[in-house]
């Protein structure tokens, strides 16, 4: 088991290990026949994602959800042939975007929200819902909220650019149709709000491309694979009383994932900032996407190297 490995998986037996304590320490100090009836929980989250992670919060019923997100380049990175010189060229990465989206989310029901949107990386175009379908109590009887998210895409790219698929097609007869441009993700969100100043999640998740190229991991020659299974982690920590530190890490389980240098897990850290009722994300991550699509199975950048974007979202909401 490498280091990694026992890292992530330490990280998940402590957020369960957290919700258990907190459970306990809070039953304790309930007097059944004195209590009042248990309250559900609200904001979780502040909001609907953190740094790259889903949470299982929802646009309001009958609210639009209008969202321009942006993701810049490197703020910096060794690699390059003169790294200081070419960061300082590229305005510490604000002159380059590594993704654009512009997207709408609509609130059917309180616990049901519906989006499509479109992305510049890879030339996506996508549709998602998320379903509410358990929310937490105050008194921990029920200890977590659970949600289900799924997300559909398609991509216009052109499958003979390899920056847009990676690997290679060996077979030299072979073509493609529409149905090779769809790509699926979905995951449940299980999140507790263990008190007014921590909150966490687990999202176990899947994801499907209906198209990969060819591709080994120079380290252990595993091919990659149209499915597999990743592992997100996430938290939220009240600093202050209009500040939170905000995390989310995604470990992919599939064998070309693991030691894999041109792929990495996606990891995002960040701050939210509270101003008059509107909640501000301005975090850093290397993962160049913006949807779960395309940052999960296709981030190549490292912390290590420096290669780090930052991101922030402008949203306006719309009662209906």
């Amino acid at each position: 088991m490498n280091v990694k490995y026992k890292f992530f998986l330490s990280a998940v037996l402590l957020v369960f290990s957290s919700i258990s304590f907190a459970q306990d320490d809070l039953l304790s100090l309930v007097d059944d026949g004195k209590s009042d009836p248990p309250q559900k929980v609200f904001a979780t989250f502040k909001t609907y994602k953190l740094g790259n992670a889903q949470t299982t919060e929802t646009v309001k019923k009958n609210h639009l959800d209008f969202r321009i997100s942006h993701r810049f380049g490197n703020l910096y990175d060794r690699n390059l042939n003169n790294p200081i010189n070419e960061t300082f060229q590229n305005g510490i990465g604000f002159d380059a975007a590594s993704d654009i989206r512009t997207s709408l989310d609509y609130g059917i029901t309180e616990n049901i929200t519906v989006g499509i949107g479109r992305s510049k990386m890879r030339k996506m175009a996508d549709a998602s819902v998320k379903w509410r379908v358990l929310q937490q109590t105050s008194n921990f009887k029920i200890p977590v909220s659970i949600a289900i998210f799924a997300d559909m895409g398609y991509t216009h790219a052109r499958t003979d650019e390899p920056s847009m698929y990676g690997g290679i097609i060996l077979d030299p007869g072979f073509t493609t149709n529409e149905l090779h441009r769809f790509n699926y993700f979905s995951q449940v969100i299980i999140a507790s709000k263990l008190s007014d100043w921590i909150s966490v999640e687990l999202l176990p998740s899947y994801v499907h491309r209906n198209f990969i190229k060819e591709s080994r991991n120079p380290d252990n020659n595993a091919m990659d694979v149209n499915s597999f299974f990743t592992v997100g982690i996430g938290g939220r920590v009240k600093v202050t009383k209009r500040m939170c530190i905000i995390a989310d890490y995604y470990y992919n389980t599939s064998a070309y994932y693991q030691n894999n240098p041109t792929v990495i897990n996606p990891l995002a850290f960040g701050f939210e900032l509270e101003t008059g009722g509107h909640v501000f994300s301005l975090f850093f991550t290397n993962a160049a996407g913006l949807i779960e699509n395309n940052f999960v199975p296709y981030t190549s950048d490292s912390w290590k190297d420096g290669q780090v974007k930052f991101g922030f979202s402008i949203s306006r909401v719309f009662s209906l």
